[in-house]
């Protein structure tokens, strides 16, 4: 059985880390495994959504213990073992479509980091989020960690709990912004199929160039911010999903958006 399960339902594409009977925590070779879907994911035309969660009860435990200790007592392994996931979370962040954390469970430490990456982030009540690297003796900059909580949270209160190495309940971090929702465990799979389908649904390129803009933005200057919008308008204005969208609203129907 693989750590990672991989399934399909009309254009949204699921990624399941399988690790139930280790609450899915990140080994290497999972991180392997994840990022080799997530590129091959980034060139399938038939892939519209991607949806990330866990197996069981958990969405992510974080770093698997016996792979923490066998980096320790090896650089190599050491830096393996950063580095795949480094590779994970740019490829998470990268992939042209949008992406959708369904946080069934807790998300700890690269759990949670993992979850953050997302474009969209939903969880259930019952879950908590946590980033404890400093309580094992790990930086609290690992997994995106230190470029992805001050984006959401601000610079305050992400400095808060990464040197702190806190843990918020998954309501706690819809006030903060962390995610966007926390809902009851019984609605979360009701959610994610409406909201992945509407993104299914939705104009391919239009949201391709929006989500890049979005990643981008926060790292750009005004006049480089608005260079890549006249680009990405320019772009989008001329796509065959413009006309459709157009002739749509004119006569009050849903629109049929192509694949482009």
């Amino acid at each position: 059985m693989s750590d990672l399960e991989v399934s399909r339902a009309d254009g949204v594409v699921t990624l399941t880390l399988n690790r139930p009977e280790r609450r899915n925590a990140l080994s290497t070779a999972l991180g392997h495994e994840l990022l080799a879907a997530l590129r091959g994911l980034a060139l399938d035309d038939a892939a519209r959504v991607l949806v990330l969660t866990g197996a069981g009860k958990a969405f992510c435990a974080g770093g698997d213990f016996a792979d923490i200790q066998a980096a320790n007592a090896d650089p190599l392994k050491a830096e393996e073992g950063v580095g795949v996931f480094l590779e994970v979370f740019r490829a998470l962040r990268e992939i042209p479509f949008p992406s959708i954390a369904r946080t069934n469970g807790d998300a700890v430490g690269g759990g949670c980091c993992l979850a953050l990456g997302c474009d969209l982030k939903i969880a259930g009540l019952g879950a908590r989020l946590a980033l404890p690297f400093v309580n094992i003796g790990l930086a609290g900059a690992d997994l995106g960690a230190s470029y992805m909580l001050p984006r959401l949270v601000g610079l305050t209160r992400a400095t808060e709990m990464l040197l702190l190495g806190q843990t918020v309940t998954a309501a706690e971090a819809a006030a903060l912004g962390m995610i966007h929702r926390a809902v009851e465990p019984e609605a979360l799979d009701r959610e994610i199929g409406e909201l992945a389908q509407r993104l299914a649904r939705g104009p391919r390129l239009a949201l391709r160039l929006t989500k890049q803009a979005l990643a981008a933005g926060l790292d750009r200057g005004l006049e480089e911010a608005l260079a890549f919008e006249r680009y990405a308008q320019t772009l989008a204005i001329q796509s065959p999903d413009v006309l459709e969208g157009v002739r749509a609203f004119i006569e009050k129907r849903p629109p049929r958006f192509g694949a482009a």
